[in-house]
This record gives structure tokens, sequence and C-alpha cells, in this order.
């Protein structure tokens, strides 16, 4: 099932429009989920990217300060076709000079230079802050009023960036799974992240076509907002639909992998729809467990934080922060029907 065959929340926009026509029509910004220290081994750089990937920027950084490729970490992998600023750390003696100005490339540049006491890891973001420009929009008119629907959530679709180009990913991860070894770990790890992504991606749209993105069932696993909390929805149902509806829980769906902790497995009317959901699938199930992965749970609601929007003739200039992992171009399909000009 590709992105456009996924379920939509509100239903199947009708508006067109276009996005990142040109860099500056989609800008990222990270935030990170602690404050540097100022003080310790490892050097954290803020750097604005315009027309390169986060691997790219990576493998420059290692060459100019003559490091492995292997020790520079970041906190996010972020899309060639915007400006993004992100942050990157290496491994740095205290005592020594900080010649950053030579480690600034083509498409790239360092915005700052923080030090802090230890190595940044993936995932160690609390949000990323988006501002999106919709261009050539036909009815504007038509597309403010979902602005309100989509504040109060959309699916929490993994975005077809995720998959690679024409779904290559999971093409990779089906011949993986088919006895196809794949040598480079890094893309080893790309390939098996895309099965994983596809099925969540099945179970969310699958419950939005039978009308529980907003329903707890009995025996759910829940998620509190904010928060990786997780527990099942066993007694009180009422009252959890309750806190559902207010925005403080949300419904999850299996990263499949391993048998999680019992309490963290669905039961009763949960677990008979999400197998239902996930039947057909078998062989992409099996791989996940035979590489060992961890099952995990996700929320199938996304509520973009801090949503604006103004307009000017026929476009529509987005803001919003979502938390990391989270993907805009979810917001987007639930807003538009968009092309991607970055992406061709």
């Amino acid at each position: 099932m590709t992105a456009t065959e996924l379920s939509w929340l509100y239903g199947r926009p009708q508006v067109a429009a276009c996005i990142r026509s040109q860099p500056e029509d989609f800008i990222v910004d990270e935030e990170l989920n602690f404050s540097p220290s100022g003080a310790g081994e490892h050097l954290l750089l803020q750097i604005e990217k315009i027309g390169q990937n986060t691997q790219f920027v990576a493998r420059q950084l290692a060459e100019r300060s003559g490091l492995k490729n292997r020790d520079i970490s970041f906190a996010g992998r972020k899309d060639r076709h915007a400006i993004t600023r992100q942050w990157f750390c290496l491994p740095w003696p205290i005592k020594a000079d900080v010649p950053w100005q030579d480690w600034q490339g083509e498409g790239y540049r360092i915005l700052q230079v923080q030090r802090h006491h230890r190595k940044l890891r993936l995932g160690a973001l609390k949000r990323n802050h988006f501002q999106i420009c919709l261009r050539q929009v036909e009815d504007i008119a038509a597309v403010l009023p979902r602005l309100a629907q989509v504040q109060q959530g959309v699916p929490n679709y993994y975005g077809e960036q995720r998959f690679g180009i024409d779904g290559g990913n999971l093409a990779k991860a089906k011949a993986l799974f088919a006895g196809q070894g794949i040598a480079d770990r890094q893309l080893r790890g790309l390939v098996l992240s895309a099965a994983r992504s596809f099925l969540f991606n099945q179970q969310v749209s699958s419950r939005i076509a039978a009308g529980y993105f907003n329903t707890l069932l009995p025996g759910d696993i829940v998620q509190l907002d904010g928060s990786g909390s997780i527990f099942r929805a066993d007694e009180e149902l009422d009252a959890l639909q309750q806190r559902v509806e207010q925005g403080d829980l949300h419904p999850t769906a299996a990263l499949c992998g391993l048998a999680a902790a019992e309490k963290s497995q669905p039961k009763q009317e949960a677990a008979r729809l999400e197998a239902s959901w996930l039947a057909g699938h078998d062989s992409l199930v099996q791989g996940l467990i035979d590489f060992r992965l961890k099952a995990e749970r996700r929320s199938i609601r996304l509520v973009p934080q801090q949503l604006s929007a103004t307009q000017q003739a026929d476009t529509i200039l987005l803001k919003f922060a979502l938390p990391t992992g989270c993907f805009a171009t979810s917001v987007l399909r639930e807003l538009v029907q968009y092309s991607d000009l970055g992406a061709q």
C-alpha cells in the first residue's frame, strides 16, 4: 500500500498545491531534548544545510576534522531538498583549538559550537519546528477550514522518504528476508526500518477504515501524550475514552519485532483486530523477528503543536512543531493533494 492508498482521516483533500519548489519553502529546525553542558570532550555543532543530506555533511565533517566517519554523530536525518538547521557531534580534546571555520563546506555552514560532556545520540530531540510554504494552492478558501480538523490530530504515518526512491528500501527488505544479505550495516538498518514502518502504516490505515482511529478498543495499548509511557486499556474504558478525546491519551499500533513484555501486548478485541490488519504480511513480520528487532508501540495519532497559517495570493505559509520521529508530510497530506517538486 503506497502513501496515496493509505486512508485519510478527514477524507481525501480535493485541493492541489506544490511543496518544495525551492529550498526556502521547507525549513526545519531541530530542538534538542537537553541543553549543552558547556564543558566536556565533545563538540556540538549546529549546522544549517541546503541541498545536502545529513550523511553527506557528516562525512565532510569527518574528512575536514581528520576523524573517522563513525566518530560523527547526529540526532536526526534531514531532507536534502530543504533548509535544515540540525545538530552534529564530534569528539575533540578539551585543550585543543577548535578550528571550526575550516570544517565548513559547500551547501552547509556552522551556526554555533557548544561543548558537551557526552556523545550526541540518534533521537536525542524534543521536537522539530517546520516552516512550510504551499504554493499554487488552487482554492485557499477550501483548505483553511481543514486546518481546524488537522489541529485535532492526523494519522501518524511514516512518510514516503522512509521507504526510499520508488519504495526501494521496502523491496530491499523483502529481498533481505528472502536470504539476500546486505553487508552495509547502515543500509541494513534502513531497510529493516522501512519494513517495520510499512507494517505500522498498514495498521493505522486499516484502523481508520474500520472507524476506530479515535475510539478505544478493549485491550488497546495507549500512550500518554508527550511521553513514551504506555499501558493497556483493560478497565474503565469509558474514562479512558474520554481522555483520548481530550488528547491526553493516544491509541497505539505495533512496531513489529520480538515479543515485548506482556503488559505492552494488546488483548481481547484490540489483539484480534491488530492481527487481522497484519494478515498477509507474515513474511515481513517474521523477518523482523528473525533479525531480532525489539517490538515497540507507536502512537497512531499525531497532533501538530503551535500550528498557524498565513496566506498571500495563492500561497499558504504553515508553521508547526512535531515530536521527533514524526513526518510533516503526514500533516500536509490531510490538507492538500501536494506535489513534492523537491523529490522530482
